[in-house]
């Protein structure tokens, strides 16, 4: 809950600033807005992982958090450079990405509701 906290506090305090009237080229292998929320949502779920294994005192935490991340972008079939470029341009549009991450979160909120109710 506090990662969520986190979250939207950042995107309200950028999004309260000035949007850059840039045009940024996407890139060649950007990935489509809605698979960008898919990998956002297992992105969040991995680092509530992390914090976890981390108040465990986990002694492969590095190793683990390697793994994980390697299985997302493998899960997406996607290169750790077309994450990159496809998050970078998104950024650039800051109402878009706070669309994104709001998305993210609806889904998280989805499937702790599915698992509460279970």
């Amino acid at each position: 809950m506090r990662l969520i906290v986190s979250i939207l506090s950042f995107l309200m305090v950028f999004g309260c600033t000035q949007k850059m009237e840039t045009f940024v080229i996407p890139p060649e292998n950007l990935i489509p807005q809605e698979e960008m929320v898919d990998i956002v949502v297992d992105l969040l779920l991995l680092d509530a992982i992390l914090v976890k294994k981390q108040k465990k005192k986990s002694d492969d935490l590095d190793l683990s958090k390697y793994y994980l991340h390697n299985s997302i972008l493998e899960k997406y079939n996607i290169t750790r450079e077309n994450f990159e470029d496809s998050f970078k341009y998104y950024s650039h549009d800051l109402q878009l990405m706070d669309e994104i991450y709001a998305d993210a979160i609806t889904k998280l909120s989805k499937m702790q509701g599915e698992i509460d109710s279970q």
